[in-house]
């Protein structure tokens, strides 16, 4: 079965978030949100998965922290390796501590960055500068408006994003 993905609209009707159908059904069957669109699969008998909903209540955009995981890392890097510059599949890449764990380095988004297999062998437990390679670009944390952005909206889905959708994101897509 095909994981299907529900468009999370606040009350306004602008493109919050993209979650789960099971949680959008959830939303749904707890009275928080109004179904607006509908997947054609059922989530039991009597009830579809809904494809889109808007939530009932007013949501305040609230600034929160997104911690360096590989996911939100390798989104940052637009899975580019940042030490050869190539694109590759997220299996593909891994992490690289910039200053490696065993000199001190943390896990934080000014020490993390992606990099393919073959770089981060290459690199190994060296900085960059001992292991005469040159970082792409400088790691920073990403703006706290990135994270409400179309961009990583829709990153959950890729290029797969229903035809429902499509009337609710406008030019965002």
């Amino acid at each position: 079965m095909k994981k299907l993905y529900t468009l999370k609209l606040d009350a306004s009707w602008r493109p919050i978030e993209v979650v789960d159908s099971f949680k959008g059904f959830s939303l749904v069957f707890s009275g928080r949100a109004q179904v607006v669109e509908n997947h054609s699969q059922l989530a039991c008998a009597l009830f579809p998965f809904p494809s889109v909903v808007v939530l009932k209540s007013y949501i305040r955009k609230i600034h929160f922290k997104v911690s360096p995981t590989r996911n939100t890392i390798f989104h940052r890097d637009k899975y580019v390796c940042q030490y050869c510059h190539n694109r590759f599949s997220k299996s593909k890449l891994t992490l690289d501590h910039v200053v490696p764990k065993s000199k001190g380095g943390d896990k934080s988004w000014t020490n993390l960055v992606s990099s393919c297999g073959c770089c981060n062998q290459k690199k190994a437990d060296k900085t960059p500068f001992e292991a005469g390679m040159t970082l792409l670009r400088e790691p920073l944390p990403p703006k706290n408006n990135y994270w409400n952005s179309p961009e990583w909206i829709l990153s959950r889905v890729g290029n797969d994003i229903p035809k429902e959708w499509e009337k609710f994101l406008g030019d965002l897509k």
